[in-house]
């Protein structure tokens, strides 16, 4: 589904009525605006008996599947007394999971870790409250937006990959124009949905230039194929020289193993925010809290950015230092929301078509 149609789905869905099916009648938000009115110590004291009583919290998250265990063992090793009931799915498969759960009367999700546009979705669908997290503070204006939505965890840098065996140091490209050289046709790869890439772009070329260039890149042969770290693979490997839109993290991961890796970080270096909400109708109110405060948190951070990830907290030290040397564009859902069913129907028109 769409997230034009998830939006309009959203409007009916936030008129229902969740007091029945064991719902908690007051929103996760309003319960936990309450404490915040209390000193630092009570607020904790309350958060902290609340959860032993709860038991447990429920995370739907799309961190990668080798990062969600570290992530939710250190947490509970913090508050042992929490047991984290951790779903792994992809962005876009959460919002259909919560979406669904709204449906049927039932909230099953206490926190939700997602991506730009379904951050966005998710908020549309009224699915998550604002919760003004302590720790919130740390954090520069790009991180969180005002009303207490969301704030980012971490953000994906999105870079050029390439297999340092088939690309020789002086011939890197350096630009996107560098990429329409008629020496990497059939060369490189391109996901089948990088719709916040395309979006991005446009925005930075300018509508009319930037719709000229995809016109032009696309006839260099792409290999188009849905997943990054599937390319990624498949760049070690040496099946293509170049991967247009990779993670930097993972391009990172693999040169530090000795893989033949590198990167390169054209203009606009675009970052995707990855925010951490708290569900509307959470029930696990406290320790949903309590997980996103420590999310948050140094200790949190620090276990976020061993995966790769760029954060933006205040005392953390980055992993990767060298994916923080040039300014990010970060499309977060805010700009994406508006454009991005657009930015879709005209990617797949320009590089799907025909295929």
């Amino acid at each position: 589904m769409n997230l034009r149609a998830i939006y309009m789905v959203g409007i009916v869905v936030n008129q229902l009525s969740f007091a029945g099916n064991g719902v908690a009648q007051e929103t996760a938000g309003a319960l936990l605006a309450k404490l915040a009115k209390l000193s630092p110590e009570a607020r904790q004291k309350a958060l902290m008996d609340g959860a032993r009583a709860e038991k447990e919290v429920t995370l739907y998250t799309s961190l990668q599947p080798p990062q969600v265990e570290p992530f939710t063992r250190v947490f509970q090793k913090r508050y042992p007394f929490i047991k984290v009931n951790g779903v792994r799915l992809s962005g876009s498969k959460v919002v259909v999971r919560v979406q669904s759960e709204m449906n049927a009367g039932k909230g099953l999700v206490d926190v939700v870790n997602v991506s730009g546009e379904e951050a966005t979705a998710m908020q549309k669908l009224g699915a998550v409250d604002p919760y003004l997290s302590p720790q919130r503070e740390f954090y520069p204006a790009v991180a969180k937006d005002k009303d207490g939505y969301f704030t980012a965890m971490s953000f994906i840098t999105m870079v050029l990959g390439y297999n340092t065996n088939l690309v020789k140091r002086g011939d890197v490209p350096k630009s996107y124009d560098d990429l329409l050289q008629p020496k990497w046709k059939g060369q490189m790869y391109l996901d089948n949905e990088a719709y916040d890439w395309f979006a991005v772009l446009l925005k930075h070329f300018g509508r009319d230039k930037g719709l000229q260039y995809m016109r032009a890149l696309a006839k260099q042969d792409l290999t188009m194929m849905r997943g990054r770290t599937a390319q990624a693979q498949l760049l070690v490997a040496g099946e293509r020289a170049i991967g247009i839109v990779q993670s930097g993290n993972t391009m990172l991961d693999y040169k530090a193993k000795g893989a033949p890796i590198d990167l390169s970080i054209l203009d606009p270096y675009l970052a995707l925010s990855n925010s951490i909400m708290l569900a509307k109708h959470a029930l696990h109110p406290h320790a949903a809290a309590l997980l996103i405060d420590w999310s948050l948190s140094e200790e949190g951070q620090s276990v976020v950015t061993g995966f790769g990830r760029v954060v933006l907290r205040k005392g953390v030290k980055p992993r990767f230092p060298e994916l923080m040397e040039k300014e990010m564009f970060v499309a977060d859902g805010e700009f994406l929301g508006p454009i991005l069913e657009q930015s879709a129907k005209e990617f797949r028109q320009i590089f799907l078509a025909g295929r």
